[in-house]
């Protein structure tokens, strides 16, 4: 017997594939179907997304958020009537990729240099004020390497690195080409003057000595100076100001035109606030975005967008309305056409379900050239859908379980029988519509949005 101080994990390589039978590498739908950005999974990493599926809410997205002077805008998710899984998550991660890929090009036209930054509410339920928020986007856009790009940009800009840039200098290498002050050197740039324009610019820009200082130093300094280890009580009492003023004023400088934050769940913070901080959250939405005394207010430089549930429109919509937000961004009502991108369950279209089964199924076929829905039927797709409610999450949940249930029993045809089959075995019950809990045990309030 080994001692178990050496025992290691057995190699797994070579072992016989059980979803070969079905041409298939590994089961091609998620076990979680949800997104995690940052996985090594095409399943779950939200790389995979089907744009066709949501061509309106896109379509909704530019008109109603990057294309339009509005400085709030909603995202309506209407699965909560029906369980969660309604691809929301992914929509937010393809509109941030989209957006950060080309830094907006596209999107708008080519009118607009945007960023994005995706934030949620924390899982210990502590993001329920706006200061708490700020953190949030704040750290998300460290994560993201948004400050990295806008040293880059703000040295770019000078002029003096022209002659360096071309199509091998990416977000991938700024830290080792750009933003190294060693790399422009041994190119014969002149640094100096290269951080004196800088700084130039952004006091230009009406940043302080002591941010232009941030300057006068490498990229790794300058991170350490521009850090996201400010205390809670800092956030507290000048998160706000920092983020919707200084950062505003040095993304500015770097030629943004705006930075659209998605805040995703809205519910999860709206839930869990008291009257009090309901109230706080939507006074600080005004104060911030739309006409209080700061410089995000004046310019509208950032922008938000809240994805909400119905029921908790229901608990902000008194709040809502006494801050005077209504006026600017409708809750509900013939007017929130304007500013809400209403995500509802997708279209029975049969060509549209086709397309979201072949798309996870293409990645994980042996077969690449192989572009068909088998081993599945098209009754059994049909089927799949029907029972999910045309929600993709609870879609895909059910067609992971088929898949592993067809590798256990041998079938080689997935029809709508095998399908059947496998609802009727407790998998509704047990593992579907457990995707996740709904917001609260309360009964869901009737939507005041017309749609």
């Amino acid at each position: 017997m080994t001692n178990k101080l050496l025992r290691k994990p057995k190699n797994t390589d070579g072992l016989y594939n059980k979803y070969q039978n079905l041409g298939f590498i590994q089961n091609p739908f998620p076990n979680e179907p949800s997104v995690k950005p940052y996985s090594s999974d095409s399943r779950v990493n939200g790389s995979i997304f089907l744009t066709s599926l949501r061509t309106e809410e896109i379509q909704s997205f530019k008109d109603n958020v990057v294309n339009t002077p509005n400085k709030i805008g909603l995202m309506m998710d209407y699965a909560a009537y029906k369980g969660r899984g309604i691809g929301k998550t992914a929509f937010l991660n393809y509109i941030k990729k989209s957006i950060n890929e080309d830094l907006g090009e596209e999107i708008s036209n080519g009118n607009s240099v945007l960023y994005s930054v995706y934030v949620a509410p924390s899982a210990d339920k502590s993001n329920r004020t706006l200061d708490q928020i700020a953190h949030a986007i704040f750290t998300s856009m460290h994560n993201e390497g948004l400050f990295l790009t806008v040293f880059c940009r703000l040295r770019a800009m000078s002029g003096l690195l022209d002659n360096v840039i071309d199509e091998n200098i990416n977000e991938e290498v700024y830290e080792s080409t750009i933003a190294n002050d060693d790399w422009l050197l041994e190119r014969n740039i002149d640094v100096v003057s290269v951080d004196t324009y800088v700084r130039n610019v952004l006091m230009d820009a009406g940043l302080t000595d002591n941010n232009t200082n941030l300057f006068g130093c490498n990229y790794k300094e300058f991170c350490s100076l521009l850090n996201d280890d400010k205390t809670d009580f800092f956030w507290k009492k000048e998160g706000l100001k920092f983020l919707f003023v200084n950062v505003e004023k040095l993304l500015k400088a770097a030629m943004f035109t705006n930075c659209i934050i998605l805040l995703d769940e809205a519910e999860k913070i709206i839930q869990y606030q008291n009257f009090n901080e309901r109230r706080a959250f939507c006074d600080n939405l005004r104060t911030f975005f739309i006409d209080g005394n700061n410089s995000n207010a004046i310019d509208g430089f950032f922008k938000i967008v809240l994805t909400i549930h119905p029921n908790s429109q229901e608990l902000l919509m008194p709040h809502w309305a006494a801050a005077g937000l209504d006026r600017f961004c409708s809750l509900g009502g013939n007017t929130s056409a304007q500013n809400t991108i209403f995500f509802k369950p997708i279209s029975n279209d049969q060509s549209v379900i086709n397309a979201l089964a072949k798309i996870y199924l293409r990645e994980s076929k042996i077969d690449k050239q192989d572009d068909s829905i088998n081993p599945f039927t098209q009754e059994a797709i049909d089927f799949a859908m029907e029972k999910s409610d045309r929600i993709p999450g609870k879609f895909l949940k059910l067609l992971y379980i088929v898949v592993e249930k067809a590798a256990k029993y041998g079938w080689t045809i997935i029809g709508k029988e095998q399908v059947n089959l496998t609802w009727q075995d407790g998998a509704e019950q047990s593992t579907i519509t457990q995707l996740e809990s709904s917001i609260n045990d309360k009964e869901l309030a009737k939507t005041k949005v017309n749609l």
